[in-house]
C-alpha cells in the first residue's frame, strides 16, 4: 500500500513481533555498518544471545540529551552540554550461564552456584539488538554498555520470572564518538 491522500502508509510503521539481543566481551569489534545492514547477518562466534525476554520486555530504550545547556551571552545561542542517557532495558526471561554473566558478572560454578554482589559489577560488553517488524523490517543497534542495575520479578505461580535489565551506552571512537550504531533493513 502506497501513503494515502494525506501522506500516512501505514506499511511504513513498526511493529515489533519477534527480536534478540545478544552480547560480546568488551573489546570485540561491532559489527559494519554493512554487516548491520545485511539481511542475513550471522554475528561471529564471540556473540552470544541472551535467550528468550518475557512478554512485555522487549528492546526499551531511551535516548535523551543529559545536563543543562551551555547557553551563551547572547540571547538563543546555546549548545548541547554532550552529556546523555543511552539506556536499553529488556527484562530476560532465562536463567542460564549467559544471562547470569550480564546480570550478575559471573558464571555459575559446576554446582550451579555464585555468589551476588546487589552492588553490581564492571563488566562492559558490545551489545548488539535485533527488532523484527510485521512488516518485514528489521531494525539493529550495536554499542558498548554496562549493567546499571537488575530488578528481578515477584515470583509468581505461572509466571515468567524476568530479570529487568538496565544497560548504559557509552560513546566510542568506532561509531563516530557517538553511543550506537544502527540500520533499518527495509522489507522487499
Amino acid at each position: 500500500m502506497a501513503a494515502d491522500s494525506y501522506g500516512n502508509d501505514i506499511t511504513q510503521v513498526f511493529v515489533p513481533v519477534t527480536g534478540a539481543i545478544g552480547f560480546a566481551p568488551a573489546g570485540t569489534t561491532l559489527p559494519t555498518d554493512e554487516e548491520l545492514a545485511d539481511p542475513d547477518l550471522v554475528l561471529p562466534a564471540a556473540w552470544k544471545k541472551l535467550g528468550l525476554l518475557t512478554e512485555d520486555g522487549g528492546p526499551e530504550w531511551t535516548l535523551e540529551p543529559d545536563g543543562d545547556k551551555i547557553l551563551f551571552f547572547q540571547d538563543g545561542y546555546n549548545l548541547p552540554s554532550g552529556l546523555a542517557n543511552a539506556q536499553l532495558v529488556a527484562k530476560l526471561a532465562q536463567t542460564d550461564a549467559n544471562t547470569q554473566l550480564v546480570v550478575h558478572g559471573k558464571t555459575p560454578n559446576a554446582n550451579g552456584y555464585i555468589t551476588i554482589d546487589a552492588g553490581g559489577h564492571s563488566l562492559e560488553f558490545a551489545m548488539f539488538t535485533e527488532e523484527i517488524g510485521k512488516n518485514g523490517d528489521i531494525r539493529r543497534r550495536t554499542g558498548y554498555a554496562t549493567v546499571s542495575g537488575t530488578k528481578e520479578d515477584k515470583s509468581e505461580r505461572g509466571s515468567v520470572k524476568g530479570y529487568e535489565t538496565t544497560f548504559d551506552f557509552r560513546r566510542d571512537a568506532s561509531l563516530n564518538n557517538e553511543h550506537l550504531g544502527q540500520a533499518i533493513i527495509k522489507a522487499a
